[in-house]
């Protein structure tokens, strides 16, 4: 409030004290079998907006060995004409309903679907079906597309990072090994797909019913309808990827060097594998990887930018795939501090490894925590993501009511626990993408072993 003093206005600022957090409860999830597949709904009383999407077991480990970024491609035609109206006429007839066109290729499951009002759900789900069961892939089409594609691609690669992500995947999980590319691919894998790759593909891996997940009010919404809409025509059994045996091996005193010649900065990348989601100290690791860089007030963040003033920002987290994961530190920092920035990266995560978190730095990061998940979980797309979550991991309907409990209760023992088991620092993947003539001689007085990347 402000008091007015004679021509002064003086402000009176009280922090507010805060409360304990309320229980939250996910949505009730109601599920029904149709035609060969499944509808996972989420129910949001008196909504008017409805989300949905059908889940594919289609990712990037379902891909022809060579042919990275087919599925995500394929996903990506399937609004660009079907059987029934060409791209224009397709793109009309979302526009009309109002719907936004959602679509999401991950390394186990595509995601298809659309958010919109949801007295339009049921003819915004016939425009799913269409797409997904009748895709035209005509040879002009998927030309026009992987042109605009290839092109894209090639100002991605010239962009600093991504060659760094691609090397640092390599040095996680071979690169021989599909988990050792990048889920896009790279120009040169955009350039042999072709239009018969992509039907191919299609066919063997997208004609199954797969799962529809739908968010918005229940009561209003005939779920076994819908699913008899997204499943008309499907055929064969989804089954998840065959993943083959990692054959990285990192060790934090070696140090990969993708040369830019002429860079001011240097992309940092630095990590190694991780637990999958399934791993039962979930919620112990999530909470250690904040403290450590997963906020702008985290150990990383506050060393490399506010104390160092090596750069605008660090970030580290882990991610948990279905039977995999990776811990990725990430950062840009300047040229000549490169080889000081990676040391004391390091010794950060070797200290965290040892002597775990503090009682504040919980406390922070537990409150932070428990005030965000609820707001992200207010719109039926946030409500659908969790619900997805559930689908694709196999987790069960209250997975993230019982989450929420469960980062409340997670004491400090079990989060340095959780630090002690799942940080590495003696099995680090170091990636410097920098200048090289400027890097290298500053790593190696450092005491790296370096070795020149060739991405």
């Amino acid at each position: 409030m402000s008091a007015h003093v004679g021509t002064r206005h003086t402000l009176v600022a009280e922090r507010p004290t805060g409360s304990e957090p309320r229980p939250y409860r996910f949505p009730e999830v109601r599920r029904v079998t149709v035609a060969g597949g499944e509808v996972v709904g989420a129910h949001l009383p008196g909504h008017r907006l409805a989300w949905a999407k059908s889940v594919m077991e289609s990712g990037a480990l379902h891909e022809p060995v060579g042919l990275d970024g087919l599925a995500r491609i394929t996903c990506s035609l399937l609004d660009e004409g079907s059987l029934d109206r060409d791209a224009d006429a397709f793109g009309v007839a979302v526009e009309a309903l109002g719907a936004q066109w959602r679509i999401a290729c991950g390394w186990e499951t595509q995601e298809v679907g659309l958010d919109l009002p949801a007295d339009r759900l049921t003819a915004g789900l016939d425009l799913v079906a269409e797409a997904i069961r009748r895709p035209a892939f005509t040879d002009a089409d998927v030309e026009r597309f992987l042109a605009d594609h290839v092109r894209s691609l090639k100002t991605a690669w010239a962009q600093p990072g991504t060659r760094a992500q691609l090397a640092f995947r390599q040095a996680l999980f071979g690169p021989a090994h599909r988990l050792g590319g990048v889920l896009g691919g790279t120009p040169d894998t955009a350039a042999a797909l072709t239009a018969d790759a992509i039907r191919a593909f299609h066919a063997d891996r997208m004609t199954a019913p797969g799962t529809l997940a739908v968010v918005g009010d229940l009561d209003t919404i005939d779920l076994e309808a819908l699913g008899t809409i997204v499943f008309a025509g499907a055929t064969g059994t989804g089954r998840p990827a065959e993943l083959a045996e990692f054959t990285g091996a990192p060790s934090t005193r070696q140090a990969i060097v993708v040369d830019r010649p002429g860079a001011v900065q240097s992309v940092l990348r630095i990590g190694h594998t991780a637990a999958p989601r399934s791993t039962p100290d979930l919620i112990a690791v999530e909470l250690c990887a904040e403290v450590l860089g997963g906020s702008f007030g985290s150990r990383l963040n506050h060393l490399l930018r506010e104390v160092k003033g090596y750069t605008y920002g660090a970030h580290a987290s882990f991610g948990h795939g279905r039977r995999s994961g990776a811990f990725t530190m990430s950062a840009a920092v300047h040229t000549e501090v490169t080889a000081a920035a990676v040391e004391d990266t390091i010794a950060e995560i070797r200290r965290m490894h040892s002597d775990g978190v503090t009682a504040d730095e919980l406390a922070a990061t537990r409150a932070h925590a428990l005030g965000s998940m609820p707001i992200n979980l207010q719109t039926p797309g946030g409500i659908g993501g969790r619900l997805i979550e559930a689908i694709v991991h196999g987790l069960p309907d209250d997975h993230v009511t019982r989450e929420y409990a469960e980062i409340g209760s997670t004491d400090l023992a079990a989060v340095s626990r959780a630090a002690a088991i799942h940080l590495r620092p003696d099995e680090l993947a170091v990636v410097v993408e920098g200048d090289a003539s400027r890097v290298v001689p500053d790593l190696e007085a450092a005491g790296f072993e370096v070795v020149r990347s060739e991405v």
